[in-house]
């Protein structure tokens, strides 16, 4: 059971703050949601060899409840900076709650 309530989690992606505006595209139709946009180190490996790739890739962190309910893989999302007002599309790749009450999404360069 999480600790934080759903306003504790709100202010956490608080685009005032450091969260950016997404605007997440499913079969249902939109929804606009405030989230954390960053970029996860990953170590990309292939079974068989002890070498791999270190990479990072697009994500955001965001109170599950914002995830539409029918949210899907390959899903379109819009990540808007509001310092910039610059706008990515990306596709919704995996979906990983963290068990607080937050979920990550990892992204894909659309």
């Amino acid at each position: 059971m999480a600790v934080e309530t759903a306003a504790d989690r709100a202010l956490f992606v608080d685009a005032d703050e450091f969260g950016a505006s997404v605007t997440w595209t499913s079969a249902s139709g939109s929804s606009t949601f405030p989230a954390i946009f960053d970029a996860e180190y990953q170590l990309l490996t292939v079974p068989g060899l002890e070498a791999g790739v270190e990479a990072s890739g697009p994500q955001i962190l965001f109170p599950s409840s914002s995830l539409p309910a029918d949210a899907a893989q390959g899903d379109g999302v819009q990540v808007t900076d509001p310092a910039t007002s610059a706008v990515s599309f990306f596709t919704a790749v995996e979906f990983k709650p963290d068990g607080t009450g937050m979920t990550i999404a990892r992204l894909q360069e659309a």
